[in-house]
Parts: structure tokens; C-alpha cells; sequence
């Protein structure tokens, strides 16, 4: 059965003071994947994540969307980008009006699988890190996007937190929710068991379903790479 191609990438690079942090990127993201970005630190992939997302222009080649929303995109970064003097309730129902989310039913759903019912008076400045992490995803998907960009959005997280929200992102992927994330955690990969899209110094070494990451190609890695992927792929 065909798929909708969400985004489509032509001989993507990027230049940065006069050094390539990609070079010639292709690659296609069909709707309902589930797709990670994996290489060691400096290999390009939050670069190449802002340039899917919009947020980078590359300096060479192409991309190509094909959205059907009008708001498509949801973006969850690294850092934390929530206001701390709002209370969980005050910060979703401000995300809501901000995207003009009129699903309440959605949200609904999305506080109890998030398990932020009893947090929903407190202010995010009195919360833990994995809470804040449970809120960070909660306001980048509250507008229901048709792509859903995560970077690094598990750092810090303990693993019930992780579980909360893992069991929501498959459920949003398994809803058509189209998935692209970066993370060095292999437990996130093992529970989401995406499409793996291999960077390393700016190249794309290979790209390889679930089933065949064992099998990627990483022979022309760097040694960080290797050490990667020096993991039980079957735990």
C-alpha cells in the first residue's frame, strides 16, 4: 500500500563558517514513520532535523514538503521551553489557544496518558525534570501535528517517565503521527523500534529498518560510531 511522502530531502548540505556540517543528504519520510536520527555528538543530526522542521535553510540542495494542515509541525527541543511561573494547566490551555487546538477530547486523552492529571496546579518551576520533560512533550504535540520533531526530549527522564511517554508516542505513531527523533538512549529505540537514519561527520552512512539495524552499515564509521553500536540489539 502507497504512502504519502511527508518530506522529501535532495543533496542536502550545510555550511558553517566555512565547514560542511552536512554534506549531500538525501532521504524520504513517508507518513506514519518512525524514524531516528543516530550518530555521535557532531555528526549533524540536530542540523539536519532543523532543516527537515524549517527552522535551517541548507546551503545546497533541497526540501520538499507535502503537508495538508495548517499548522503541521510539532517541535520538541532539548531544552525546556515552558514558562515557570505557569501552572501545567495554565501553560497547556496557553499552548491550546497559542495553536488553536479546539480538541478537548485530544487533551484529555493526552493529560491522563501523560499522567499529568495530579501536576496540573503546580507550577513548572516546582516540578522534577522528568515532569518537565512530560510537559515539554504535552505543549509540542497538543495541536495534533502531522510531524512530530524530537530532539533529544528524553534526557534526564527515569524510566517510568520514559514509559508514560513512550507508550504516547507510539500511540501517536500508531494514530498516523509521523515520527522523527534523536536520541543516544537505546532503550527509547528498543520501545519505539524506528527506521534508523545513520549519521557520521556529516555524512549519511546508511539508512536501515528495525529489523536490519543490526545489519547496518557503519564499516566506514568513526571509532565513536562503532562504540555506538557496540550494544545487545535483541535486549
Amino acid at each position: 500500500m502507497r504512502r504519502d511522502i511527508v518530506i522529501t530531502l535532495e543533496g542536502i548540505s550545510y555550511k558553517k563558517k566555512r565547514q560542511y556540517l552536512l554534506n549531500q543528504i538525501d532521504g524520504r519520510i513517508n507518513k506514519g514513520d518512525c524514524i531516528t536520527l543516530f550518530g555521535p555528538n557532531g555528526a549533524g543530526k540536530s542540523t539536519l532535523m532543523k532543516i527537515m522542521a524549517g527552522l535551517n535553510k541548507p546551503s545546497r540542495g533541497k526540501r520538499s514538503v507535502q503537508f495538508h494542515k495548517k499548522n503541521p509541525i510539532g517541535y520538541v527541543p532539548q531544552q525546556i521551553a515552558l514558562f515557570d511561573g505557569l501552572t501545567v494547566k495554565d501553560q497547556i490551555k496557553y499552548y491550546q489557544k497559542l495553536t488553536k487546538q479546539t480538541s478537548t477530547d485530544f487533551v484529555e486523552v493526552m493529560i491522563k496518558e501523560l499522567g499529568l492529571k495530579d501536576i496540573l496546579n503546580k507550577r513548572i518551576n516546582q516540578l522534577s525534570g522528568g515532569m518537565k520533560r512530560k510537559v515539554n512533550l504535552a505543549v509540542g504535540v497538543i495541536h495534533q501535528p502531522e510531524i512530530l520533531f524530537l530532539d533529544e526530549a528524553f534526557v534526564g527522564v527515569d524510566l517510568a517517565t520514559k514509559y508514560d511517554m513512550l507508550k504516547w508516542l507510539n500511540h501517536l505513531n500508531a494514530q498516523g503521527t509521523t515520527i522523527v527523533f534523536i536520541t543516544h538512549d537505546w532503550y527509547v529505540i528498543n520501545q519505539l523500534k524506528p527506521s534508523m537514519w545513520i549519521l557520521d561527520q556529516g555524512e549519511m552512512l546508511d539508512q536501515v529498518n528495525w529489523n536490519a539495524v543490526p545489519y547496518a552499515n557503519i564499516k566506514s564509521g568513526s571509532n565513536a560510531l562503532k562504540k555506538m553500536f557496540d550494544v545487545d540489539l535483541s535486549r
